[in-house]
């Protein structure tokens, strides 16, 4: 192969290949680069006067399935002006590295995949101590530190199972659609020590906080980010409304025998249907597998009605009409005698408030679940994270 080809492959572009030799477990290539006319860095004098000479091994890409190492011959000079001895600068290598530009590269990709930290060391030939130090350089490079809060944020628990916590707290910016932060703890009192880090003028900046209806995390929302509107996350409210219907199902599943207990045990999906998002074949299909559980018991019948209506408030059109829909649904589902919605109505009502901003301004925690779910992929890729640094930094590195 031609020098100029194997510059070009290897991207080591103005230096010259001296010699290239293949061996059973790696490409060898040997490299110098041209004597020329440097800046001293203390004095900022010229000088091209050489010191010494030394021979560096350097890791390299893998060509194919073969790892490849370069032998620069480093050259050192010495100012005549100030004494100051240095090393010329490559642009294939940074200071103090012992891998070129491109493995760092290389590494920082796979890093952003789902991939654990064996695997990306395996790829390339590199030790797992190395993949976690590039992961923690790469994440001081793009600048994920001292920001400021977003504007708009969403927060949510999640299992992460790091430092002997169980939960983990994440802090997601609406905004960009990328995770702020990732915290060790969700108690009151470690989130109250972390938004006191931030001045009061920022935590007054933030204007919507959007949540699932936990009431520490209303409560330090209240406390910390006093100018922000609590916004209860649309998913959690309409559960909570509608799962009444389904503890109803398994009541009457426990308490039937034969086919009746087969039925009512898959008949979930269908009593869970949203029949509005339903062509009319459908629906009609719907009715006749619902028509026998209404008969058998007119409680289920009356618990399936006052599901449709909650699911129809989100398809009003505007803020007084959901609202309006939503006041008549609570004295509805009050005044049954249905007991599961006792306890599920008191709660709607304790979060009316926030539920009506859910309703006004339309902002929901749909973006931090979706990313709830990446992290439960990653942390199930990597067999499980003990250290949180770890865990959130390859949480950050995968979004960049």
């Amino acid at each position: 192969m031609h020098k100029k080809d194997i510059i070009n492959l290897l991207g080591i572009q103005e230096n010259l290949v001296k010699k290239v030799e293949r061996t059973q477990k790696s490409i060898n290539i040997w490299i110098e680069t041209k004597q020329k006319l440097h800046i001293c860095p203390s004095c900022h004098h010229y000088t091209k006067h050489v010191h010494d000479y030394r021979q560096q091994k350097i890791q390299h890409i893998n060509i194919g399935k073969t790892i490849s190492f370069i032998f620069l011959k480093k050259r050192r000079y010495i100012c005549n002006h100030c004494g100051k001895k240095f090393y010329e600068h490559y642009d294939f290598l940074q200071k103090y590295f012992r891998k070129s530009n491109e493995v760092f590269e290389n590494v920082c990709h796979d890093l952003k995949q789902l991939k654990n930290f064996k695997t990306i060391a395996n790829d390339n030939h590199i030790s797992i101590p190395t993949v976690v130090r590039y992961m923690h350089y790469y994440i001081l490079l793009s600048g994920k530190f001292n920001r400021p809060l977003p504007k708009r944020i969403g927060i949510d628990e999640f299992k992460g199972n790091c430092n002997h916590i169980k939960y983990q707290f994440h802090i997601f910016d609406l905004d960009t659609g990328k995770t702020f932060d990732i915290l060790e703890s969700r108690t009151y009192d470690f989130l109250e020590n972390y938004f006191s880090k931030f001045s009061s003028k920022q935590r007054s900046k933030v204007e919507f906080v959007s949540m699932d209806l936990y009431s520490p995390f209303k409560r330090i929302i209240k406390d910390k980010l006093f100018n922000a509107h609590v916004i209860a996350d649309i998913f959690h409210f309409t559960r909570i409304a509608i799962n009444p219907l389904d503890e109803l199902r398994i009541d009457l599943w426990k308490n039937t025998k034969g086919k009746e207990k087969s039925y009512f045990k898959h008949l979930k999906h269908a009593l869970m249907k949203d029949s509005s998002k339903l062509k009319e074949e459908q629906k009609e299909k719907l009715e006749e597998r619902l028509k026998y559980a209404f008969e058998f018991s007119p409680f289920l019948k009356t618990a399936y009605e006052l599901k449709e209506k909650f699911l129809q408030i989100k398809n009003a059109s505007t803020f007084e009409e959901k609202e309006k829909l939503f006041r008549k649904w609570l004295d509805e589902a009050e005044s049954s005698t249905i007991k599961q919605f006792k306890k599920p109505v008191k709660t709607l009502r304790q979060w009316h408030q926030y539920i009506s901003n859910s309703f006004k301004f339309n902002i929901s925690n749909g973006p931090v679940e979706g990313k709830n779910n990446l992290i439960k992929t990653l942390k199930r890729v990597s067999f499980g994270f003990k250290n949180l640094n770890n865990f959130k930094n390859r949480i950050l590195i995968c979004e960049l």
